[in-house]
C-alpha cells in the first residue's frame, strides 16, 4: 500500500527522466546539426547576435519553440477530433520532442547570458536537484527492469541455442501439449 500512494511520486520521476533524455538527446542532436550546416558566416553571426543581447532579450527566445510548435499542437487536436487518434497523438509526441529539442539547442547558446540572472541560476539549481531526486528515485526499478531484460534475453538465447531449429520445436510442441492437457484437466 505504501508503494501504490508513492506512485505518482514515480509517475512523476519517470516523466521528469523522459524530459531530460529527450533534452539531452536533442540537444546532442541540435548540436549536430548545427556543425553540419554549411553555412559558418550564419552561424557565427547567429552566435555574436545572441552574445550581444541583454539577459532577459535572450530568455525571450525560448518563445521561439513554443511559436513554431504551437500550429501542429492545434493540426495534432484537429486530427483527434476528426478521429485520427493516432495521427494526432503522433503529431504531439513529435512537436513536443522537437520543441524540447530547439529548447535545449537555445539553451546552449544562450546558458551564460542567463546564468547571469540571480533568479534564473536559483531555479536552474532546482531543476538540477528535481532531475537527481528523479533518478534516485527511479533508477533502482529500472536497473532491475534491466536485469530482468537481461535475464530473459539470455533464456531465450539458451532455448534457441540448445540444439539448433529442432529443440525449440520440440519446445514449443511440449509448450503446446501442456497447455492443451492444463484445458482438458481444469
Amino acid at each position: 500500500m505504501h508503494t501504490l500512494r508513492r506512485l505518482p511520486l514515480y509517475i512523476i520521476a519517470a516523466l521528469f527522466i523522459f524530459e531530460a533524455w529527450i533534452w539531452d538527446s536533442f540537444h546532442a542532436l541540435g548540436m549536430a546539426i548545427a556543425r553540419a550546416l554549411p553555412f559558418e558566416r550564419l552561424k557565427a553571426a547567429v552566435v555574436a547576435f545572441i552574445a550581444g543581447l541583454p539577459p532577459y532579450a535572450a530568455l525571450c527566445l525560448f518563445c521561439i519553440p513554443a511559436i513554431v510548435i504551437f500550429p501542429f499542437k492545434i493540426a495534432a487536436l484537429w486530427f483527434i477530433g476528426k478521429g485520427h487518434i493516432v495521427l494526432g497523438c503522433g503529431m504531439f509526441f513529435a512537436a513536443k520532442v522537437a520543441g524540447v529539442g530547439a529548447a535545449a539547442f537555445i539553451f546552449d547558446l544562450t546558458s551564460a547570458k542567463l546564468m547571469t540572472l540571480p533568479w534564473f541560476r536559483t531555479l536552474y539549481a532546482k531543476v538540477m536537484e528535481w532531475r537527481d531526486w528523479a533518478h534516485s528515485l527511479v533508477d533502482p526499478y529500472k536497473a532491475k527492469v534491466k536485469a530482468f531484460v537481461a535475464e530473459q534475453r539470455e533464456k531465450a538465447r539458451a532455448l534457441f541455442k540448445s540444439n539448433g531449429r529442432n529443440d525449440f520445436l520440440r519446445t514449443v510442441a511440449r509448450l503446446r501439449q501442456r497447455i492443451r492437457r492444463a484445458r482438458t484437466s481444469g
